[in-house]
């Protein structure tokens, strides 16, 4: 119920076949320096995936210099990330599997914060540290050789925060779990044609410093999803939702997708309704050494929306362009108050716009693409653009296969001015100029089992700030090595 514009699910892959061991260093600008190292594969009904990632920046400047008082240094924020996941599965019979998914994050950040009035950056540097798990275990039920597929989970989340700025005299500490258990079940009616029922029931909580808040949620669902002749489409569900603070609200969706014989266009549509209740970190969750404070008195975001675009592909699908066009009015939209201080509510929100594409596979060994996205974002009540939307971006991307080994891409990537406030939200209303970035990558396969890479940002090294008062990384150079091996015993 929370997605407006529609969900983007990524499901991580589990392991198959002989043993395959990875692994990666990355380093270049900002005194960057990342490893991973993986281990994965199957046997028999069993099948593995082990993760380990090192993310490392040591002195990226954000810190804009006519910011600073004279004669204080710029501190470069300065973060590290160690991650661990792993991904487990076996088959027990033909009707049933169990799964497990883990993965753990211990990550610190020194960053510059602001102190005093009128508010300058602080000459010492805060910290934000975060343990995070999340764990998921399913079970998987099949019927009927496979044609009705039952799933059983518990997804368990877990946060600790620890924030101390200069001359705090103690660190602020922030807890918080969620729990969910849920099920769906998917039948197959008929080749193409899928049915989906869902129920999940959701409850969390939150501690902070003389602190707790506690929410639950409970929803059901049904979806059809039905492909005819592998010309026409249609995914339409409903779904109700029982908030135990913001109470019962049933939100629907239909989707249609039509491809025209003979011309292959695909002319597609949507029309949806969508509630977001407020996090209990948007409600009450403070961040005193970012001066940025909850909201108690928020309210849940509903929404009303939709979209209707074509594709069209030419030559046998070497070239394809397509066009979408969104609208969506969101009542009591959920964004940071004018102040940049807290969270407030917009009474009556209209996004709109279009999104289109182009795309051309020139010859085999070369391809370009190009997107642009036009959004009107805008507060109904006075019609100005919200903060920090940009109305225009667009980008250009380039690979080239000059020889089967090496492969380049070229991007540029172009965001229009927008909105915004100052860094302390002491001045709204000001106007953030745009900017345009070039980005460069290469990789090159010395073997089966050996790639090098190299990629460049902001080629031009340009200096630009987003959002207000805050730099973005100038040039960057980063090269490393990917190794994977087979069959590893």
């Amino acid at each position: 119920s929370d997605a407006i514009g529609g969900v983007i699910s990524i499901v991580t892959r589990k392991g198959e076949g002989p043993p395959r061991a990875t692994t990666s260093i990355e380093t270049g600008s900002f005194n960057t320096f990342n490893q991973t190292v993986g281990l994965s594969g199957a046997q028999d009904n069993f099948n593995y995936a082990f993760n380990v990632a090192h993310f490392h920046a040591g002195d990226i400047p954000v810190t804009p210099l006519q910011l600073l008082p004279p004669g204080q240094k710029a501190n470069g924020n300065n973060y590290d990330n160690m991650t661990y996941s792993t991904k487990l599965g076996l088959d027990i019979n033909e009707n049933w599997s169990v799964n497990s998914v883990v993965r753990y994050t211990d990550a610190t950040l020194l960053f510059t914060g602001d102190g005093g009035f009128p508010s300058v950056p602080n000459a010492t540097q805060s910290t934000h540290a975060v343990q995070q798990l999340f764990n998921r275990e399913e079970t998987v039920w099949s019927l009927l050789d496979g044609r009705i597929r039952n799933y059983f989970g518990v997804n368990y989340a877990s946060s600790r925060s620890n924030d101390i700025g200069p001359g705090d005299p103690l660190a602020t500490i922030t807890t918080g779990e969620r729990i969910k258990y849920d099920w769906h079940a998917v039948t197959e009616l008929a080749r193409g044609n899928n049915l989906i029922v869902g129920a999940e029931q959701q409850t969390e909580r939150m501690d902070t410093t003389g602190f707790s808040a506690e929410n639950g949620n409970k929803a059901g669902f049904i979806e059809l999803q039905s492909e005819f002749a592998r010309r026409f489409f249609l995914v339409t569900n409903i779904r109700n939702d029982h908030n135990d603070q913001f109470g019962e609200h049933a939100t629907y969706r239909v989707a249609p997708a039509l491809i025209v014989p003979v011309t292959e266009t695909k002319l597609k549509a949507s029309y949806g309704t969508g509630f977001k209740a407020p996090t209990l970190s948007e409600l009450y969750q403070n961040f005193p050494t970012f001066g940025f404070f909850g909201n108690p008195n928020l309210k849940p975001e509903q929404s009303e929306g939709y979209d209707v675009g074509f594709e069209q592909p030419l030559f046998n699908d070497r070239i394809r362009f397509g066009s979408t066009y969104f609208h969506n009015s969101i009542t009591n939209l959920i964004t940071t108050n004018a102040t940049f201080t807290s969270y407030a509510n917009v009474n009556l929100a209209t996004t709109e716009g279009t999104e289109s594409f182009v795309w051309a596979q020139v010859t085999e060994r070369f391809g370009i693409r190009a997107d642009y996205t036009f959004t009107r974002a805008v507060d109904a009540a006075t019609g100005l653009q919200l903060l920090r939307r940009p109305q225009e971006k667009w980008s250009a991307a380039a690979t080239w296969m000059p020889i089967d080994p090496l492969m380049l891409s070229a991007t540029v990537l172009h965001v229009s001015d927008w909105r915004d406030v100052t860094r302390d939200g002491s001045v709204s209303g000001i106007v953030t100029p745009g900017y345009t970035l070039v980005n460069l990558r290469g990789d090159y396969a010395v073997n089966d089992e050996v790639k090098v890479f190299t990629r460049v940002d902001n080629l031009f090294n340009l200096h630009y700030q987003n959002p207000t008062g805050f730099l973005a990384p100038g040039l960057g150079v980063f090269g490393g090595i990917r190794i994977a091996s087979y069959g590893v015993k």
